[in-house]
C-alpha cells in the first residue's frame, strides 16, 4: 500500500527513505523507488561518510538536500505506509551563497552547520571558480524545475534574473557525466560534499545532464570492427560455398 501509494506520486527525480528495512543495507525499496538507501558493495566513500554522520541519525537537512521527499515507516498497525515529509528542496535549487571548506573534514562538518537551503558548501579551491555571488533580494526572480528524467540524461528548465548557482540533487560523478546549457557543455563542481552545482547564466534557458561512460567511444569502434569483421566471414563463407556448388555443378 505505501509503494502504491508513492508511486502514485508523478514528481520527477524525488527519493524515499524506507525505514521498515535496514535502509543502508538492503536493496528491495529501490525496485519501486530512487531510495536514500540500499546496497552496493563498493559504495562511493563521501555518500558512506554522509550515511555515517548524518543519514543514519536521520539530520533533517541531509535528507531535505537529497529530496527525500517520502519516509516508509511502521503504521500504528505495524504494516508500511508512507509519510510525506514536505520539507525536501527539490531536485534543484538556486542558493544565495557558498561557504569555502578547505578540508573535506570540515566540508562535511559544515553540513550542520548550514543552512543548505540558501548557501552551498564547497571545496575552497572551486570558490574562485564562483567569483562574488550577487545576493539574492525579496524581488530576485528565479525558478529551476527537472523537465525530464532518465537514467541516463537529466533535463533542467531555468529562468533566473541573474547569474546564480543552482544546486543539483545528483551524486557528484564526473567520470561520464557532462553539463551543457542550451546544447554547449558547460563546467560544474561538487558541492554540499556529495552534490552538484553549477553557476548558470541569466536568463531562461536549458541545463541537461547526460552520462556516457569512459572510453565508451573505445568500446563502439571495437564492437563496429567485431561486427565487420563477423559480417566479412559469414560473406567470405557464403562466397565460397557459392563457388564450390558452381564448380561441382
Amino acid at each position: 500500500e505505501a509503494d502504491r501509494e508513492i508511486l502514485a506520486d508523478t514528481t520527477a527525480g524525488f527519493r524515499v527513505l524506507n525505514l521498515t528495512v535496514s535502509p543502508f543495507n538492503d536493496a528491495s525499496t529501490s525496485y519501486f523507488h530512487r531510495s536514500v538507501g540500499g546496497y552496493h558493495g563498493a559504495k562511493l566513500s563521501r555518500y558512506q561518510d554522509l550515511i555515517d554522520r548524518y543519514l543514519s541519525s536521520l539530520d533533517e537537512g541531509v535528507l531535505d538536500m537529497l529530496n527525500t521527499r517520502y519516509l516508509i515507516a511502521a503504521g500504528p498497525d505495524g504494516a508500511p505506509e508512507a509519510r510525506r515529509r514536505g520539507t525536501e528542496y527539490g531536485a534543484a535549487w538556486f542558493v544565495d551563497a557558498a561557504v569555502g571548506a578547505a578540508t573535506p573534514a570540515e566540508e562535511i562538518d559544515l553540513l550542520g552547520e548550514t543552512d543548505l537551503h540558501r548557501v552551498a558548501v564547497v571545496a575552497e579551491r572551486d570558490m574562485e571558480r564562483l567569483g562574488a555571488l550577487a545576493p539574492a533580494d525579496s524581488a530576485a526572480r528565479r525558478t529551476i524545475r527537472l523537465a525530464e528524467y532518465r537514467p541516463n540524461l537529466l533535463r533542467y528548465e531555468y529562468t533566473a534574473d541573474r547569474e546564480a548557482l543552482a544546486l543539483f540533487s545528483e551524486i557528484f560523478y564526473d567520470k561520464g557525466w557532462r553539463a551543457y546549457v542550451d546544447g554547449v557543455e558547460a563546467p560544474y563542481l561538487r558541492a554540499d560534499y556529495v552534490l552538484r552545482a553549477m553557476l548558470l547564466p541569466a536568463g531562461s534557458h536549458t541545463v541537461e545532464w547526460c552520462f556516457r561512460a569512459p572510453h565508451w567511444g573505445a568500446a563502439e569502434a571495437i564492437t563496429l570492427a567485431a561486427s565487420l569483421l563477423v559480417l566479412l566471414s559469414v560473406a567470405a563463407a557464403l562466397l565460397l560455398r557459392f563457388r564450390t556448388k558452381k564448380q561441382q555443378s
